[in-house]
């Protein structure tokens, strides 16, 4: 999360959607301040914001969240920066990296698995993340997609008049452009269960190769009931105070403000 007092803005960033990218351009041209965690959503703020801060320009990132599962995976498959065998970094030890992901990295590499095996195994309900309890609460939503425009957009509406572009960080290694190659036909309708009610939410399209694109009731009753227990949930969390990781972008930027 990061603020900016003279442009009048807030940044959250959502896990996986250019917050690192993001974070350090607006800290580097725009003074932008970490603001609790990189990763705080609009309900953690809120409780301790200040009236002018609410008052501030909110904005968020929105990826597909069939994109988002194809990069984590490629991220477990590579080590990405070592972080999955790295103990400083896991949960019980203070860091980011939990038993959940960790078992999960560990049964691609134990067998070499693909992602069409990575789906199977570990996917059997309605997908849905923190875009539920932060997008209802922003002035605008960058598309990721569209990222490149859109950041503009977000800049020029909190009254910053000749935004830079937005420079790549964190490009994943090995990971293929087209869907197709990780979402087969073998688990097409698998795919729909998952993530078919939430692109339906936010306006995602299907695949156009798809010949069958119906969500099932099952999946659609599941994501309603799931997400009021998932917003419950969340909110009720006990939020962490702990800082990122040093060398990492966030945790850099926290480090050098205090």
């Amino acid at each position: 999360m990061i603020i900016s007092y003279k442009y009048k803005f807030l940044f959250i960033g959502l896990p996986f959607s250019a917050s690192s990218a993001i974070t350090k351009e607006l800290h580097k041209e725009y003074e932008g301040e970490p603001y609790l965690r990189k990763h705080s959503l609009y309900h953690e703020f809120k409780k301790v914001a200040t009236t002018e801060e609410k008052k501030f320009f909110v904005f968020a990132v929105l990826r597909n969240p069939m994109e988002i599962e194809v990069t984590i995976y490629e991220k477990m498959k590579a080590n990405a920066k070592g972080n999955f065998t790295n103990p400083k970094l896991f949960t019980e030890n203070g860091g980011h990296i939990s038993k959940k992901q960790r078992e999960r990295f560990n049964f691609i590499h134990e067998n070499n698995a693909s992602f069409q095996e990575y789906f199977i195994k570990f996917f059997n309900k309605p997908f849905d993340n923190f875009a539920s309890i932060t997008l209802d609460k922003c002035d605008f939503v960058i598309r990721y997609e569209n990222i490149t425009e859109d950041y503009k957009i977000a800049l020029k509406k909190s009254g910053i008049k000749n935004p830079k572009d937005l420079p790549v960080e964190n490009k994943t290694d090995g990971k293929k452009k087209d869907l197709s190659e990780y979402y087969t036909k073998d688990i097409q309708s698998l795919t729909l269960f998952v993530f078919g009610p939430f692109l339906k939410k936010y306006d995602y399209g299907f695949p156009e190769h798809w010949t069958h694109t119906e969500i099932p009731l099952s999946a659609r009753f599941l994501f309603y009931i799931g997400g009021i227990i998932r917003k419950w949930k969340w909110k009720l969390k006990k939020n962490s105070s702990r800082k990122s990781i040093k060398d990492s972008i966030y945790g850099d930027i926290q480090r050098k403000s205090n």
